[in-house]
C-alpha cells in the first residue's frame, strides 16, 4: 500500500531528474485538455495577427461561438490528451519518455478511449447534479480510469470502472487528503501572478501517477495492464 509522504517523496525524486520535460507536458496537456475556447484564446493571444491568416482567424471566431463544438473538442481531443498525459507520467516513473507520449491516446483503440472517458465524465456530472458529496466520491472512485486506459486502451468499459473502483476502495479519503496537501503549493502559485501554478502542476501529476502505480499492486497485475 501507499502513504502520502512516500508517494510525494517519490515524485520529488523524479522531478529532480526530469522536471522541465514534465513542465512542458503539463503545460501542453493543460492547454489541449481545457475547454476549446481556452485553446482558441491562447492561439489568438500568442500568434500575431500578421501571422494568423484572416481565414483561419475567422474560423476560430466561428468556433468560439459554438458550445456544441466545444463539447466535441473535449470529448474527442481533450479527454484523449488526459489519457496521454497519464501514460507519460506512468512511464516517467522508470524512464525519460518522449513528449509525444502525450498524444498516445490517439493511437491504438482511440474510439474506446473516447467512449470510456466520456462515460466517466458523464457519470461524475450526473452524480454532481444529484448529490454534490456523492459526486466527489464518484470522481475519486473513477480517478484511476485514465491511467488504466493509458496502459491498456483496449480495456472494456466494465473492466475499467470495476478495476478503478477496486483500486480506490478504502482509499478515497486518503486521495482527498493527498489533494488537500497540494493546496498550499497551488495558492502560492496563484499568488505569483497566477502563472506560478504552471510550475507547480508537475508535482501533483507525478504524485498521482505514483499513487496509481502503488494501487495497481492491490489488484492482479494482469487484470490492470498489458504490455506497452
Amino acid at each position: 500500500m501507499w502513504n502520502r509522504q512516500q508517494v510525494k517523496e517519490q515524485a520529488k525524486q523524479i522531478m529532480k531528474r526530469n522536471y522541465w520535460k514534465m513542465f512542458v507536458v503539463t503545460l501542453i496537456a493543460g492547454i489541449l485538455s481545457a475547454d476549446y475556447v481556452t485553446v482558441i484564446q491562447t492561439v489568438q493571444d500568442f500568434v500575431p495577427d500578421v501571422v494568423l491568416p484572416s481565414m483561419f482567424s475567422s474560423i476560430l471566431s466561428f468556433l468560439s461561438m459554438g458550445s456544441i463544438v466545444g463539447l466535441l473538442f473535449s470529448i474527442f481531443i481533450g479527454n484523449v490528451i488526459v489519457v496521454g498525459k497519464s501514460r507519460y507520467f506512468i512511464k516517467n516513473h522508470d524512464v525519460n519518455p518522449e513528449l509525444g507520449e502525450i498524444f498516445s491516446g490517439f493511437k491504438g483503440d482511440y474510439l474506446n478511449v473516447v467512449k470510456i472517458m466520456f462515460l466517466m465524465n458523464l457519470k461524475i456530472l450526473l452524480w454532481l447534479f444529484l448529490f454534490i458529496v456523492p459526486g466527489f466520491i464518484k470522481a475519486y472512485e473513477y480517478s484511476m480510469i485514465p491511467y488504466l486506459l493509458a496502459e491498456n486502451p483496449n480495456i472494456t468499459t466494465d473492466e475499467a470502472f470495476s478495476l478503478s473502483k477496486q483500486m480506490t476502495t478504502g482509499q478515497k479519503m486518503d486521495l482527498f487528503v493527498l489533494d488537500l496537501s497540494f493546496l498550499g503549493w497551488i495558492i502560492l502559485g496563484l499568488i505569483c501572478c497566477g502563472i506560478g501554478i504552471l510550475f507547480v502542476l508537475p508535482y501533483p501529476e507525478a504524485t498521482n501517477a505514483e499513487v496509481y502505480l502503488n494501487l495497481k499492486e492491490s489488484v492482479k497485475k494482469d487484470e490492470c495492464v498489458t504490455d506497452f
